[in-house]
């Protein structure tokens, strides 16, 4: 009976250590079976953290170049801006400058404009004086002179008085009683005034003009060079007889010692 519960014994110390043998291989393979399923778990977590992190960093690289392209963009948009502004005051800068340009023209052009018509008052103003002066200057001489005298011809044409004489004198002599008349001889301007001349003398008679010749050229006794001519015979050549007169045919050339009546002439 011993051996046979030694035997039983024996066999169930034999069982228990079989099942903890078994439980400890259990074990062990579960342990391994653990760590295998961490070491996957984890390998599993740092591939997703790996899948996440290169997620993560395409979005923030697409993020990224997402507000790069923004921040280009408002870069660009601030540039126009600032370029509108600038361009905006430069303008109305310009506006300001334009006005007040045409303010200082305009002020400058209305000064010239005064100064221009002051100065054309006043050559009016002395234009009067003159008249006035030889108004008064006409009426004194009209007044000194003898209207009972027969040797009293003056006749009126366009601002000048001529006076006709009837005597006979040279050339000389002739253009002193023109200055003792506070005139003198006769000068003939244009074709009006030749006619006018023509017809007041009728064409009877020669008149000496105040015109001669010095140093073979013809001026008139203000100093003036003949420029408009009526000569018969165009321009004579003879250097004897270097004075004009006038006649209904036009004018002749005469010498000093010619004597024959002659015409003053007095401008208002």
């Amino acid at each position: 009976m011993f051996e046979s519960k030694r035997s039983e014994m024996s066999e169930i110390i034999y069982n228990d250590v079989i099942r903890t043998e078994t439980l400890e291989m259990y074990r062990g393979e579960r342990e391994e079976m653990m760590v295998d399923i961490y070491d996957s778990s984890e390998a599993v977590r740092n591939d997703e953290m790996m899948i996440n992190t290169e997620m993560m960093s395409n979005e923030r690289q697409q993020e990224l170049q997402h507000t790069g392209r923004v921040l280009v963009k408002n870069r660009r948009h601030r540039s126009v801006q600032v370029c509108l502004c600038l361009l905006s005051v430069l303008l109305f800068t310009a506006v300001i400058v334009i006005c007040v340009y045409f303010n200082n023209q305009g002020n400058y052009n209305h000064l010239q404009e005064k100064k221009q018509l002051i100065l054309q008052i006043n050559n009016l103003t002395k234009e009067r004086d003159e008249l006035i002066n030889e108004r008064e200057e006409l009426n004194r001489w009209l007044n000194e002179q003898d209207w009972r005298s027969d040797n009293f011809k003056w006749i009126y044409y366009n601002l000048s008085f001529y006076y006709i004489s009837t005597e006979r004198r040279t050339w000389s002599d002739s253009r002193r009683d023109c200055e003792q008349r506070e005139a003198n001889l006769l000068i003939i301007n244009n074709k009006e005034e030749q006619e006018f001349v023509q017809n007041a003398t009728s064409g009877r008679f020669n008149y000496w003009i105040g015109l001669s010749k010095e140093g073979g050229v013809w001026k008139w006794v203000d100093g003036t060079t003949l420029k408009l001519s009526f000569w018969i015979n165009r321009d004579p050549g003879s250097y004897s007889q270097n004075f004009a007169v006038i006649s209904s045919s036009g004018w002749a050339n005469r010498s000093c010692d010619f004597t024959t009546r002659w015409i003053c002439e007095k401008i208002i």
